[in-house]
């Protein structure tokens, strides 16, 4: 077996074993691109897993993001596209090239990683905890606040690309969990068929991406309007793009929104999904929630060589001992010492520890992004900590309070 970067030759291995491993969601745009992307990556790097005859057996591609991790701009590496070919499944080929692929942007010194999951079971043994989350609301447009004005709306221009692009960039930089990529971030947002934009007293403000999907197959006069994002810089904006939304009674059935935000259902009279999906019988479904990206901590002594600012200046100062359990990256099965006080939070050795929190990499990793809080863990025995009286001075000094948010699928 030898697991190495995929060549442009082997081209026709690789489009085969990425179809095969996600047959109803490989983009068209993904084979297109390939043999330009074996030659000079722009998206990523393909790595393979080969047999002794040189034919593929599995493949993922690693890519390079920046994420903003607790008000801190960090390199990341993403995991995309993992997939084994039919023939070889069971082999534990997946798991290997997880393994390699993370130990090569450890190398590379990215401290952290994520990709999207699959299967979170299987990911969290490789030591990727849960991160953020996604809801889709669907209202009827007639349901959806209407405050009379979308007159600063308009279809993005071509020439406008750019400058929707730094506004996103922006976004990113001031907020938790969102991630930079400049290959994604322009196809993620411009391969969509339709891009609105705000703009109030000549400057971007906002912008939304939309589509349509069917949903009677024997009508075109209704359709479900799908909007994917979502991101503006204040309520104003919001407004402008609800009235838009609740415009469209005519020949829109619901508007699907994909957002981050769990209290978005506040936005409408009536929040009902119309699936009568309540589990109760009595109490309508008003959202789904869905997984987002899994993040994992590849380099505990790098990461908190970065990290090492607390949300909010702790009570007392203490030196937590951090006792991790990671039986997939030796490197981070062990114990570290930080010393924290005030607002800081500092690598430190041949201290006595105060207090000891015993953890798994995966759930540390969702600690620190703010995903679950201290107290979930404890209280459900996830961790352990030997003095009960430093929790919440251990949340604030290396935990989040704010969820991570982000729209990027890869």
């Amino acid at each position: 077996m030898d697991i190495r970067f995929v060549r442009p030759e082997e081209e026709a291995q690789l489009a085969r074993n990425v179809v095969t491993g996600f047959p109803s969601k490989t983009p068209e745009a993904l084979l297109h691109n390939m043999a330009g992307e074996l030659k000079s990556p722009e998206e990523g790097r393909y790595l393979g897993c080969f047999d002794d005859s040189g034919n593929l057996m599995g493949s993922s591609l690693l890519m390079d993001f920046e994420v903003n991790v607790r008000g801190k701009r960090m390199q990341m590496g993403g995991t995309a596209y993992l997939s084994t070919g039919f023939l070889h499944k069971k082999e534990h080929i997946a798991k290997n090239l997880v393994r390699v692929g993370l130990g090569f942007f450890a190398k590379t010194g990215r401290t952290v990683g994520a990709l999207h999951p699959f299967n979170p079971a299987f990911y969290y043994k490789m030591g990727f905890g849960y991160c953020n989350e996604t809801m889709m609301y669907s209202p009827r447009p007639q349901y959806i606040r209407s405050y009379g004005d979308k007159s600063g709306l308009s279809y993005a221009k071509p020439e406008e690309e750019e400058e929707i692009l730094e506004f996103y960039r922006k976004y990113a930089g001031k907020t938790h969990g969102a991630t930079l990529h400049p290959f994604m971030d322009r196809h993620r947002i411009f391969d969509m068929p339709y891009v609105v934009v705000c703009r109030r007293e000549g400057r971007i403000t906002g912008y939304l991406t939309f589509e349509f999907a069917e949903v009677e197959h024997y009508t075109d006069m209704y359709h479900d309007l799908v909007v994917r994002e979502l991101i503006c810089e204040d309520i104003e904006t919001m407004k402008q793009f609800l009235t838009f939304f609740a415009s469209q009674t005519d020949q829109i059935e619901r508007v699907r929104i994909y957002t981050y935000e769990e209290s978005f259902h506040m936005l409408f009279t009536n929040p009902d999904s119309g699936e009568n999906r309540a589990f109760d019988g009595a109490i309508q479904e008003i959202g789904r929630r869905n997984m987002g990206y899994m993040f994992r901590i590849l380099d505990l002594k790098g990461y908190f060589a970065q990290q090492n600012h607390s949300q909010q200046p702790v009570e007392r100062e203490f030196t937590l001992k951090l006792q991790v359990e990671d039986d997939f990256m030796e490197q981070n099965n062990g114990s570290i010492l930080l010393h924290i006080q005030e607002d800081k939070v500092l690598l430190t050795r041949d201290r006595e520890a105060d207090v000891v929190l015993k953890t798994n990499i995966a759930d540390l990793s969702s600690l620190v992004m703010g995903a679950i809080p201290l107290s979930a863990f404890l209280w459900t025995g996830r961790m352990e900590c030997s003095d009960r009286k430093y929790e919440e001075d251990i949340q604030r000094a290396i935990g989040w309070k704010e969820k991570p948010k982000n729209y990027t699928y890869f």
